[in-house]
């Protein structure tokens, strides 16, 4: 799990990024570390969510057919939002100042 603390300096690495003097090499290579633990953890977030909904649709009496095609969406989804993410050079994660 992504604390606040990484998260914050996401943010700060990526403001970085936007002004005047740009990352170091190794800053580009933290950033890219911690964006990928960011999105590690929000697939795994989302993975538990997924199987309680599984879990509450096998009590529903769902049949397995229907939970291996919702299944297979999923997964196909996800590979979907990995290449687009994968794709894209600058990624911006922003938390709201509280």
């Amino acid at each position: 799990m992504i604390t606040e603390k990484e998260i914050a300096r996401i943010n700060e690495l990526y403001h970085k990024s936007k002004e005047g003097g740009g990352l170091t090499a190794e800053e580009k290579n933290e950033q890219a570390k911690l964006r990928r633990a960011y999105i590690d953890s929000v697939k795994a977030n989302l993975g538990v969510y997924l199987k309680d909904i599984k879990n509450a649709s096998k009590e529903d009496g769902a049949s397995d057919g229907d939970q291996a095609d919702a299944k297979k969406k999923v997964k196909k989804a996800m590979e979907a939002t990995d290449k687009e993410i994968a794709s894209e050079e600058n990624h911006v994660i922003e938390i709201a100042e509280k």
